[in-house]
């Protein structure tokens, strides 16, 4: 346990960390999976690999890297005019846009993650980068940063030409970067949409059916094509940790993506913390009111934690008053506060005459 007291202006700062034991428990399952991943969004701690770094086509979870770049350009509320290039070769998933259509970028965006539709994501390529292979450029750059070294993007859709392909581990560092665009976090989570084409607003409905199966799943995007077979990113909450799972040719992904979540959750081990805590008074008999700060959490290795409340307290001090917090991080992710309470009631010194 590491302890560190810093001081700054009148509150002081308590810093340690709990680390437990990382258990490693047995596989006892199997999926269907040609590739596979799990890991912890937090940490990148892997909990479940198959075949994790084998390259493969990953169809229309391409378009998570699409959509991170659009939210990321601060453009969204952009009005674009869709021009006949901008569908030129897009087949499969729609959401049936024509030349001359007027549509935001948000609602591309929203078209392209829950509907899945490639004409949503040729338009979000062309209005960023005037080409497919200008956004394509962009896409492998970013890629590049986040850590994808065995990604090629050559679509923004996710369809198979030119050799678009990733593996699980690329994509699981994808999502974890989605994950951190709030933007594209709500996007993703939506079972539904309105957007509008021309003024006129209609609905489209997301491909993920694990939104209907648990609240706890955020999405991320579903996939599909002859060469990559079903693919699916999605992410779990799981108390305060987040779950990345990724299965590439997953004939049975839904059933897939519930297991390895199952699985994974045995990795977390709860941390209850209850601690009394003495700051000094001012102002009364008593020199130090007794308080209290108590909750519990799920971690993965361990958490770090910073304390904050005033070297001392002027009376009277009301029983349950709230004088400090208690912040608890995962790999620097603040995922509680809770209050430091005072136990006890502490009266003012009386003066007699």
């Amino acid at each position: 346990m590491q302890v560190i007291f810093l001081f700054k202006k009148v509150c002081l700062l308590l810093c340690f960390i709990l680390i437990i034991p990382n258990i490693a428990y047995a596989k006892e399952f199997e999926i269907s999976a040609n590739s596979a991943i799990v890991i912890d969004a937090y940490t990148k701690t892997t909990l479940f690999e198959k075949n994790a770094y084998e390259k493969r086509a990953v169809a229309s979870t391409t378009k998570i890297m699409t959509c991170l770049i659009a939210c990321e350009s601060g453009e969204l509320n952009e009005i674009i005019t869709v021009s006949s290039e901008m569908l030129e070769g897009c087949e499969g998933s729609l959401i049936y846009l024509e030349a001359g259509d007027k549509i935001s970028l948000y609602d591309l965006v929203c078209g392209a993650i829950i509907a899945s539709g490639n004409d949503a994501a040729n338009a979000i390529a062309f209005h960023i980068s005037g080409s497919i292979k200008n956004f394509a450029l962009l896409m492998n750059e970013k890629a590049k940063a986040i850590g994808m070294t065995s990604t090629k993007f050559v679509t923004p859709s996710g369809l198979d030409k030119g050799g678009n392909h990733s593996t699980a581990y690329d994509m699981a560092l994808l999502a974890e970067n989605a994950l951190n665009n709030d933007e594209l976090l709500k996007i993703a989570s939506m079972k539904s949409a309105k957007i509008s084409i021309n003024g006129k607003e209609q609905t489209i409905f997301n491909h993920n059916k694990l939104l209907s199966y648990s609240d706890s799943f955020i999405g991320l995007k579903t996939g599909y094509t002859n060469k990559a077979g079903r693919c699916l990113v999605s992410a779990y909450r799981y108390s305060d940790n987040i779950i990345i799972c990724v299965t590439l040719g997953a004939p049975d992904d839904w059933d897939d993506h519930k297991t390895l979540v199952n699985y994974a959750k045995k990795c977390y081990k709860d941390i209850n913390q209850s601690q009394k805590i003495k700051i000094n008074v001012v102002g009364s008999e008593k020199e130090q009111v007794i308080c209290s700060v108590n909750y519990s959490v799920k971690a993965l290795n361990g958490i770090s934690v910073k304390r904050y409340f005033y070297p001392f307290v002027y009376a009277p001090v009301a029983k349950g008053e709230c004088i400090g917090r208690e912040e608890v991080f995962i790999n620097n992710k603040l995922i509680k506060t809770a209050e430091i309470t005072a136990n006890e009631d502490i009266k003012r010194w009386q003066i007699t005459k």
